[in-house]
């Protein structure tokens, strides 16, 4: 019996990164996060959710995303990152909702789903406080010309 050849070393090496990299992007496909920027906020100032869905979003259904009644979508946005770990590409495309809340009191955002490859994949809820702001944002005058506190 001879020494292995090179050529079935480097393919032996190749299989096994493809082997891994395959294993890290099916471990990260169907994750789904949600996030705000901030979880108090006062009634009319505007708060940022973002939900991220990391993997491949190829053959993925998600769920229609609902805010609660009280919340005006102020905007929306969509952003894909891609970048490279351990050799690994990862891939996560956020979806960003600016919200403005329009009366106050304590609010559940999500959970929010995905579904992939068969499976079902969700968030944990995020509560959001709303506060009355200690002064009112825009003053209008009343009957008669009067501004009243």
């Amino acid at each position: 019996m001879g020494l292995p050849s090179v050529r079935n070393n480097r393919a032996l090496a190749t299989g096994c990164l493809v082997a891994m990299l395959t294993v890290s992007a099916w471990a990260k496909n169907g994750a789904i996060v949600a996030a705000v920027d901030k979880a108090a906020v006062d009634m009319g100032d505007s708060i940022q959710f973002t939900l991220t869905l990391h993997g491949e979003t190829a053959g993925t259904e998600l769920s229609p995303v609902k805010f609660p009644e009280g919340f005006l979508v102020a905007g929306r946005t969509q952003s894909t990152n891609i970048s490279f770990e351990s050799g690994a590409m990862q891939k996560a495309t956020e979806l960003i909702y600016v919200l403005v809340p329009q009366r106050p009191g304590t609010f559940t955002l999500g959970p929010f789903t995905v579904k992939r490859s068969g499976k079902q994949f969700s968030t944990a809820p995020i509560e959001v406080t709303v506060k009355k702001p200690a002064v009112p944002r825009h003053l209008d005058p009343g009957p008669g010309g009067r501004y009243t506190l």
